[in-house]
């Protein structure tokens, strides 16, 4: 589902049903965000994923689509904090109720993202 939010609420302009059990996967999500961002070319856009959204390759293919994005990430991604300082989310010390924003930060090492 896509929603516009705007002073606190939330409006649902696009969704689509899947026709199979559990996530969608990141063609689906994709192909869904290709129909809803021409809608909204004209406004500051920022796309807020959790849970399912958490994928280093949907960050890159924002980064693509010059798109703002806040994505919830696993606690076994890990993040460069330093030149070659590497982190596991993990080792951050986050519980529940509490979150960081880090920003320009590298993700994931195997897959060699840029910084985001």
């Amino acid at each position: 589902m896509v929603s516009i939010n705007w002073d606190k609420r939330s409006f649902p302009i696009y969704f689509e049903l899947l026709s199979k059990m559990g996530s969608s996967n990141l063609d689906e999500q994709k192909t869904i965000l290709s129909e809803v961002l021409p809608l909204v070319n004209n406004y500051n856009v920022c796309v807020l994923g959790d849970r399912e959204f958490c994928s280093v390759k949907l960050a890159n293919w924002l980064c693509e689509q010059k798109v703002y994005f806040c994505l919830r990430l696993k606690k076994n991604h890990f993040i460069e904090r330093e030149t070659d300082i590497w982190l596991e989310l993990d080792d951050l010390g986050l519980s529940p109720g509490i979150s960081f924003f880090l920003k320009g930060v590298k993700v994931t090492k195997t897959l060699g993202v840029t910084r985001f």
